[in-house]
């Protein structure tokens, strides 16, 4: 699994975005703290007057609101069944909710939208006939029989892993179970395979024999599935060696995939399936794979389909006191199985395009003044150089969602077809698998995140991140304050691999910050901050401020106004409110500093700050020259 480095603490969903102060509390607000005093209170004195601690919340921070405004901007995406006609990804996504709500065009559609893949079930004649009808199935969006998934590794490269399938209830003990709560479950599902055998053409005389015949299959599958070696990583021959009877390469061609390595789980089962192909009747393979597309496909299908599949897995399983309506849970299925999809037309719609070409163009600009930091770095050696500025070089640095939109051209939704939107939406996401799979995000797009994946070079930023106080379409140096030392941050944290001398040379400079945080009041009273705990944060945060600044200052001596919005924007990021009583007892674990520390603690290191806002003599916001800590200047 990749490495998730957040930048900021757990998010609270239920957090409103705006908590206003009246007028007559503005007027008992306390007066604003100097800039050389306090620059913390001083750049977020309105923030904090104007967004007091609700009483039955701990914490009230701007990343909170930022993410609660992106939550209800992912809801308009995920709820609206029209869209601008130039957000071509959001028209799609709203084709499809329509076709989710529209019951009249899926009752009056039937049984017919499985007509295409029950044609291909009925041309299985011979034994020899039933491996290419699954490959068919799985190429027409109907993975039946066999779970197939392309995963990554630790390293990003994606693989094929390949598990059972085949099955209706949840779990394989659910068959054959002795256990009198688990028993009548099973009956409800063969009175549910009845319902969809019936609906699809099995005349009444044969459905007890055919419904038999289904369960006894499944019940051989669900056996297989418990016995044998869990998971195993075999090359892709010997796993066909294994599920010979299934032809698997063609099964993984079905899917675009050429694999050389298969990642198998539940052998056992692959070889009780090819038992199960070379033994069983033609006739009985074709109601089995009959009665699996039926249960597949029920929630898209009229009610004669779709009530016996919600009464059963929502109502009985789930514990449900009624179904789900379609539309939610077309919407649920969106956010589990398809979030690039979301993720494009969140883009799309809420993050203009010149403000994401801005964000790559300061996280160039921050890349650079990395490197040039790396190459003018006295304390380092020629070798760690070297080695610094191959990772910086080489890094991926992912700013907003990147997919084209040419990515979702032939998936296109009929608004009166919701099954068959669902198979064209399956078949496009076996199309696309590879892609998805090596570039696939830590996180949703609307979800603000700035995270390092060191194990893959691989710097990513969501388009949540890219928006005010982030980011706005203003273009000040506040953009290089706040988004561009985020971005620095997480590029320092990159480069903290030190090993010999420069470990000790990098451990003699950052060591100091211990003791400097370990003098700070957490919340003004006699607890402190934890210094050797929040260390690494720290670090970082004095880093990425001192690569932002010399980035700032690689475009053209900023004048005063332009200094100043650069240490304001990055104070604006860190405005909080917290309980003082939680923020004192989360000293003891917490590995980032209070928000008015990481503001004041290392702006106060930074000569530039003091020169910005004029700072002289003996002031809390700038520490003598001999007391500041110097990492990349």
């Amino acid at each position: 699994m990749p490495v998730r480095l957040p930048l900021v603490s757990p998010l609270v969903v239920a957090l409103m975005l705006t908590l206003a102060a009246g007028p007559a509390a503005a007027q008992r607000a306390p007066a604003t703290p100097a800039a050389c005093t306090d620059f913390y209170g001083h750049a977020n004195a309105a923030w904090l007057a104007g967004n007091k601690l609700p009483a039955n919340a701990s914490s009230l921070s701007r990343w909170d609101q930022l993410y609660a405004q992106n939550q209800a901007q992912r809801d308009q995406v995920l709820s609206a069944t029209t869209a601008p006609a130039q957000a071509m990804v959001s028209v799609r996504l709203a084709d499809l909710f329509a076709s989710a709500q529209d019951e009249a065009a899926i009752e009056a559609a039937g049984a017919k939208p499985l007509a295409p893949l029950l044609a291909i079930v009925d041309k299985i004649k011979r034994t020899r006939d039933v491996a290419p009808a699954i490959a068919a199935l799985h190429a027409a969006g109907m993975p039946v029989l066999v779970d197939l998934q392309v995963l990554r590794d630790n390293t990003g490269t994606p693989y094929a892993q390949i598990g059972a399938g085949g099955i209706g209830l949840p779990d394989p003990g659910f068959y054959d179970s002795t256990d009198p709560l688990v028993q009548p479950v099973e009956k409800r599902y063969g009175a549910a395979v009845w319902e969809w055998l019936r609906l699809t053409g099995t005349p009444e005389a044969k459905l007890a024999e055919q419904v038999g015949w289904v369960m006894q299959m499944e019940r051989t599958l669900a056996k297989a599935t418990l016995t044998g070696t869990p998971f195993q990583v075999m090359s892709t021959k010997d796993a066909s060696g294994v599920a010979g009877a299934l032809e698997l390469e063609r099964l993984l061609a079905a899917h675009g995939l050429k694999a050389s390595q298969v990642a198998m789980t539940a052998p056992g089962f692959f070889q009780a399936l090819n038992q199960l192909i070379a033994k069983t009747k033609p006739e009985q393979w074709k109601v089995y794979l009959r009665a699996q597309i039926a249960r597949d496909m029920a929630p898209t299908l009229s009610k004669g389909f779709n009530d016996p599949w919600g009464q059963l897995y929502e109502v009985t399983l789930a514990g449900q006191a009624a179904p789900t309506p379609r539309a939610l849970r077309a919407r649920w299925v969106l956010e589990s199985r398809v979030p690039e999809l979301l993720d494009a037309a969140y883009t799309q719609r809420f993050l203009p395009v010149p403000r994401q070409e801005r964000a790559k163009a300061i996280a160039e600009a921050v890349r650079a003044s990395a490197i040039a930091s790396v190459d003018r770095a006295p304390w380092l050696s020629e070798g760690g150089k070297a080695s610094a500025r191959a990772r910086l070089q080489a890094m991926v640095i992912q700013v907003g969602s990147e997919v084209p939109d040419n990515v979702f051209d032939d998936l296109k939704f009929k608004r009166n077809e919701l099954a068959g939107n669902v198979l064209a939406l399956r078949r496009w996401l076996q199309k696309y698998a590879l892609v998805r799979a090596r570039m696939a995000w830590p996180a949703e797009q609307w979800q603000p995140l700035v995270a390092l994946l060191p194990q893959e070079n691989r710097l990513v930023v969501t388009s949540g991140t890219l928006q005010p106080p982030i980011l706005d379409d203003g273009g000040s140096a506040a953009d290089f304050g706040g988004f561009g030392a985020l971005v620095a941050q997480q590029l320092s944290l990159s480069l903290q691999t030190w090993d010999g001398p420069d470990a000790a040379a990098w451990g003699k400079r950052a060591t100091p910050l211990i003791a400097q945080y370990n003098a700070y009041s957490a919340t003004g009273g006699a607890t402190k901050v934890n210094g050797t705990r929040s260390f690494a944060q720290n670090q970082a945060d004095l880093a990425g401020l001192e690569i932002a600044w010399a980035a700032l200052n690689a475009q053209g001596t900023p004048d005063a106004a332009a200094s100043k919005a650069f240490f304001t924007g990055w104070a604006n990021l860190w405005a909080r409110q917290d309980k003082d009583t939680v923020l004192a007892a989360a000293q003891a674990s917490a590995i980032h500093a209070p928000s008015k520390w990481r503001v004041n603690g290392p702006l106060s290191n930074l000569p530039a700050f003091g020169q910005a806002y004029g700072c002289k003599g003996k002031v809390p916001m700038q520490r003598t020259a001999k007391e500041q800590v110097a990492l990349w200047r």
